[in-house]
């Protein structure tokens, strides 16, 4: 089951849900799912979903939403809306996603300090740029180094076919 499938649950009604259940004051998680509960049952869902799931996706969205300066914690598990949350609610009734997250510097410097994966992270990206070279030194895809049923072998090979799709995207620049 997809959480996408049911429009009450998808991330940006999530957020809403959040915002909206925080414009009423102090607040929980638990609150935003009860809030969420009753529009649920509003709109005659049912949703085969675990509680625990709901509650996983609430807690993420809330922390998002802390994260972009649109709540504010107060207590232990509350949070509270921020005027920015109110501006954001009243911007985008629909819902918000992480397009209108990432207006704000906060929400950017975030997410960047997740990080990217490093070469260090994927040792594979060697294999990659192995068969890239190899295009360039006009070997076939069957000069493979790698045994046919492992990742490294895919890696070289998306390698390979990235050097010849960035060849013949460069024959088709000059023509």
């Amino acid at each position: 089951m997809e959480f996408e499938e049911y429009p009450l649950l998808s991330y940006p009604d999530l957020m809403l849900v959040v915002l909206k259940t925080a414009a009423r004051g102090q607040v929980s998680v638990p609150d935003c799912l009860a809030a969420l509960r009753q529009l649920l049952d509003a709109a005659h869902e049912h949703p085969p979903v675990r509680e625990s799931e709901i509650l996983r996706r609430l807690e993420a969205a809330k922390t998002y939403l802390l994260k972009a300066l649109l709540l504010v914690p107060a207590g232990t598990d509350e949070f509270a809306i921020t005027a920015r949350g109110r501006q954001a609610l009243a911007e985008h009734p629909m819902g918000v996603d992480d397009t209108v997250l990432m207006k704000f510097p906060e929400f950017r410097a975030f997410i960047g300090s997740l990080g990217a994966p490093s070469e260090h992270d994927d040792p594979r990206s060697r294999e990659f740029d192995e068969g890239h070279a190899a295009y360039q030194d006009g070997k076939m895809p069957t000069d493979n180094p790698y045994e046919f049923d492992r990742i490294e072998h895919l890696a070289w090979e998306n390698g390979w076919f990235a050097g010849r799709d960035d060849d013949a995207g460069a024959d088709r620049g000059t023509r």
